[in-house]
């Protein structure tokens, strides 16, 4: 019987192998156009938030640990205090799960002695209504035109 179960393990293996490991010989599937296009995320259409969305944006940074990790990198790089302006903006195709604070000042700020920057833009991303992670922007002449194209 040990022999039949060794003999039964041992030509087993390697076609157990070959199954797990076959190079399939079907031919590619292309994906047709429509479905293509339907997978492909919302264009970004961002609008600027009105007072009362405002101040829930500000109450809900303040409440979230990544919200004051943003603000805090705010303040490093200088762009929180007197002469700066902040303005918030909402994603609409995603619903309010991603919002924008954008931070402009009179003059130029940021950790870096080699570039001063005219405004920095934060990006955060919300799952559940909570902060789950956030992107930072840095707007200058010198980097050129934002990737993010805001409404005025």
């Amino acid at each position: 019987m040990k022999k039949l179960a060794v003999v039964s393990i041992a030509i087993a293996s390697p076609l157990l192998w070959l199954v797990n490991n076959q190079v399939s010989a079907a031919p590619k599937q292309t994906i047709s156009p429509s479905i293509s296009q339907a997978a492909k995320p919302p264009q970004d259409k961002w609008r600027r938030m009105n007072q009362q969305e405002e101040i829930n944006q500000i109450k809900s940074l303040i409440d979230s640990r990544m919200g004051v990790a943003a603000l805090n990198q705010l303040a490093l790089e200088g762009f929180i205090g007197f002469g700066c302006k902040r303005s918030f903006y909402v994603n609409e195709p995603y619903g309010g799960f991603q919002t924008l604070m954008r931070v402009k000042c009179n003059q130029p700020k940021g950790a870096s002695s080699a570039i001063g920057y005219d405004e920095i833009r934060v990006v955060f991303n919300r799952f559940e209504s909570n902060i789950e992670d956030f992107k930072i922007e840095r707007v200058s002449q010198e980097t050129g035109s934002p990737k993010i194209k805001l409404p005025d």
